[in-house]
């Protein structure tokens, strides 16, 4: 298999879109415009005319190259309107050029675990949108149905005209304080997906206000053919105790119901999250996280 590196400046962005665009199972991550806005530099392995394509994100530090994820990216990896096999993810694992020298990377759900590198299991939660409104509901926990009475009864009403300024000073006082490596430079980030997204037509924002019409839980959410991903879900206090967040995301699948999308929920590995996603009927999917250390000895240390 001939596998090319390619730069950013040398990327075809049409083609590559087109690739992840269509690609099995797998999330809109690896777009250009998204890489762009989340970090500062990433190349590319490319296969033909871009038929399998998988990004690499770039970090330097101390002189090293290192490979990171990205804030507010779940999911990397291959990309293909194929099945790939065991024997395609380890090639392209292999052609990651060898100057950078620390790989931490989550692959996407439709990639096999590689042969080599510290291997970790993560979980994602996908609800199947096909069934109509009242079947999926059916299958709501019991959880799940009090927050969202709760809601209803304290008259709590969605907001659809959020401006982005709106959400991201929301969710960098509600929500970015309890994220490790938080800091002002992802409070732009956030701003800019949420702007391109907006240009392409591809993200929308949504909320939730009490009867002071104040805002009490936002969310920004991209718009992919084959899913609805849940990314940046912000609440704050009052939002908790009144079950903000599962009126939101039940209004969300009352709307998009017999849909041929999933709602993608993006997951936890907190089982308070884990559980009242997964209170809403969606079933795990499992991708996996590798990290292959080749640092020089003496900075293994400070990279575990």
């Amino acid at each position: 298999m001939d596998i090319k590196l390619q730069r950013r400046a040398e990327i075809d962005d049409k083609r590559w879109n087109g690739c992840v665009h269509f690609a099995l199972g797998a999330p809109p991550y690896a777009y250009t415009w998204f890489l762009d806005n989340v970090c500062e530099d990433w190349l590319g392995l490319v296969v033909g005319e871009y038929k399998i394509v998988m990004p690499i994100v770039l970090g330097k530090k101390y002189g090293i190259q290192y490979n990171y994820q990205p804030f507010f990216t779940q999911q990397l990896g291959i990309y293909s309107d194929r099945a790939l096999s065991q024997n395609t993810i380890d090639a392209f694992m292999a052609a990651i050029p060898k100057e950078i020298k620390y790989i931490a990377m989550a692959l996407n759900e439709s990639n096999y675990p590689p042969t080599n590198g510290e291997i970790t299991e993560r979980h994602n939660f996908l609800l199947d949108l096909k069934p109509d409104y009242l079947d999926l509901k059916q299958k709501y926990s019991g959880n799940v149905l009090r927050k969202i009475r709760k809601a209803e009864k304290t008259n709590l009403t969605i907001e659809t005209m959020l401006k982005p300024e709106q959400f991201a000073d929301f969710y960098r006082q509600h929500t970015a304080p309890k994220i490790d490596g938080f800091r002002d430079k992802h409070y732009y980030t956030i701003l800019r997906l949420v702007y391109k997204a907006l240009q392409y037509n591809m993200g929308f924002l949504i909320g939730v206000k009490n009867e002071e019409q104040e805002l009490v839980a936002a969310n920004f959410l991209v718009n992919h053919p084959q899913r609805l991903i849940n990314l940046l879900p912000s609440s704050n206090e009052e939002g908790n105790q009144q079950g903000a967040m599962a009126f939101l995301m039940d209004y969300l699948i009352s709307k998009n119901a017999g849909s041929y999308k999933y709602l993608d929920f993006e997951g936890s590995m907190l089982k308070g999250v884990a559980q009242f996603y997964g209170g809403f009927g969606a079933k795990s999917a499992n991708y996996y996280h590798v990290k292959v250390n080749l640092l020089p000895t003496f900075l293994r240390i400070f990279k575990k």
